[in-house]
């Protein structure tokens, strides 16, 4: 893994937010087991106001255990 797993999904986060949305807070939590090999990204919107998106997120080992999850406040950038 290239990556650090904030990093992945601080990506996965923006993608989900959409074109133009500026991250203003961002939470990780980390799983308990060491990571290694491919991991599957999962993003979705809990909720979006007419400023704000709050986003969701979780990287996947192989096995299905929980390498990490996010969440993310973005602010829509034409506010």
């Amino acid at each position: 893994m290239d990556k650090s797993l904030a990093a992945q999904l601080e990506s996965v986060l923006y993608k989900a937010a959409g074109e133009g949305a500026s991250l203003t807070s961002m939470t990780v939590d980390y799983g308990a087991a060491e990571v290694a090999g491919e991991l599957e990204a999962k993003a979705w919107i809990e909720r979006a106001t007419r400023s704000l998106i709050f986003a969701q997120a979780e990287l996947r080992r192989a096995d299905g255990g929980l390498a990490a999850s996010g969440s993310a406040i973005f602010r829509r950038s034409e506010v």
